[in-house]
Parts: C-alpha cells; sequence; structure tokens
C-alpha cells in the first residue's frame, strides 16, 4: 500500500459492479473488479454518490463472488487518481488492499467462490487464501446484524 496514502470507507453497493480481467502481454489475467459505494452523510458532512472502488487478484475474485447491489461493505485501500486512454478528465478511485463484508451478503455463492480458489490453488500474493476463510467464517456469524 502507499505509504502515508490510507482510507477506509464503508458504504452500500449502487449496483454496477463488474468484473473483468487485465491482461497485460506475456503474463496471466489478473481479475480485477469495479463499484461504487454510496457513503452517507452525517450532520457534518454530505453523502458520497458514487466512491469508485477498484479491487484486484483473488481479493477481487471473492468480493465479486459475495457481494450484490446493496451490500455494505468496509475497505481499506489508497488513493489513486489516474487518466484513462482517450479523455484528459481524471479518475479518481480507492484501490482496495482489505474489504470487511457487513451486511447483505451473499455467503453460499462466497463459499463456492472460495472452494473454486482452493481447488485451483490460488492465492493473493498479499493475503492468504486460509486466512481469508477464517474471517469470511467469522464475518458470517458477526457482521451481517449491521
Amino acid at each position: 500500500m502507499a505509504q502515508g496514502n490510507l482510507t477506509w470507507q464503508r458504504g452500500d453497493i449502487t449496483g454496477d459492479i463488474y468484473f473483468d480481467y487485465l491482461r497485460p502481454q506475456n503474463q496471466d489475467p489478473i481479475p480485477y473488479v469495479r463499484l461504487y459505494l454510496m457513503i452517507a452523510g452525517s450532520p457534518e458532512s454530505k453523502p458520497v454518490k458514487g466512491l469508485r472502488v477498484l479491487v484486484y487478484g483473488t481479493l477481487a475474485e471473492l468480493v465479486y463472488g459475495h457481494v450484490q447491489k446493496g451490500s455494505r461493505i468496509g475497505v481499506e485501500g489508497h488513493i489513486q487518481l489516474r487518466y484513462r486512454p482517450n479523455t484528459t478528465t481524471p479518475v479518481f478511485e480507492v484501490v482496495a488492499e482489505r474489504v470487511e463484508f457487513i451486511r447483505n451478503i451473499d455467503y453460499e455463492r462466497g463459499k463456492q467462490v472460495i472452494a473454486d480458489l482452493k481447488q485451483r490453488g490460488k492465492r493473493n500474493s498479499v493475503t492468504d487464501l486460509e486466512i481469508i476463510t477464517q474471517i469470511l467464517e467469522v464475518g458470517e456469524l458477526g457482521h451481517d446484524s449491521e
């Protein structure tokens, strides 16, 4: 994670959940998920509508397997500003390093994704799949009540 560039956001997924693969030349495809969060405001601040979040690698497959429109998640990551090809308008986004499942999570579909990842022997370079499985099992019991 970028040093000195850390953000943690909690919000509800607005519906546009996009899963695909980056295909770098001479390398394996890299899964990624793009989604948008709606973050409720407080008396001191306005709500955020459409915070763009990107998730890469095995974590992207896990997130995509668990979330749906209306899911509430917590995202820890870093802020990225980049320019897309053929446009002069920059894109502001959060690149997720960790994701916490809070509410309205599809654990059944997520368990299928975990089983598939284990079968393929996939591991995230940052996160061990065994630890993720343990966290999800605890999260299933502890976080769905909020």
